[in-house]
């Protein structure tokens, strides 16, 4: 134990101010622990924003394919109904106005229904992207109280240890 006078020492104290020392040694290692606690938590959060970002954008994407399969699917249905009405012989063409509307509706339904992917993927990304920031500001938050609190610690346990007089 013969570091301890030096330690003591080093806090203007001799082997009998040790015990001070020590507690102001702890203090400051109390302190930077918390802030490193805070840091790790910021760390942590500014990582989950950054998959809650890329979530988002693979919702975009995904609703995109979303919205092209419809579109898709339409112009399926409107081929099929214009070869089955060209097969009865009671016309496909624009003189055969019947078929026109309903490859016209099926063909606004299409539409819709691409659009509704496209809404419900823009809506979920702008939540994901919500809580992403919320996160971050979270993060910055615990970063901020660390640092904080941390050296409150180390001043209050500096101060009762008698190292600053």
């Amino acid at each position: 134990m013969a570091f301890l006078p030096i330690i003591g020492g080093l806090f203007g104290g001799a082997a009998g101010g040790t015990g001070s020392a020590l507690g102001a040694i702890g203090s400051v290692v109390s302190g930077v622990g918390t802030i490193a606690a805070g840091v790790a938590q910021n760390n942590a959060a500014k990582f989950e924003a950054a998959q809650m970002d890329q979530k988002a954008k693979e919702e975009v994407a995904a609703s995109q394919r979303d919205a092209l399969a419809k579109r898709r699917e339409g112009a399926i249905l409107n081929s099929r109904a214009q070869a089955l009405a060209a097969a009865s012989g009671g016309g496909a063409g624009t003189d055969a106005p019947t078929i026109v509307k309903l490859m016209g509706q099926t063909a606004g339904e299409a539409d819709y229904n691409a659009q509704t992917a496209m809404y419900g993927g823009y809506s979920r990304a702008a939540g994901l992207r919500d809580s992403a920031k919320a996160r971050r500001a979270s993060g910055k938050a615990s970063l901020l109280g660390s640092v904080i609190g941390g050296f409150g610690d180390m001043a209050g346990g500096l101060s009762k240890s008698g190292v600053f007089g």
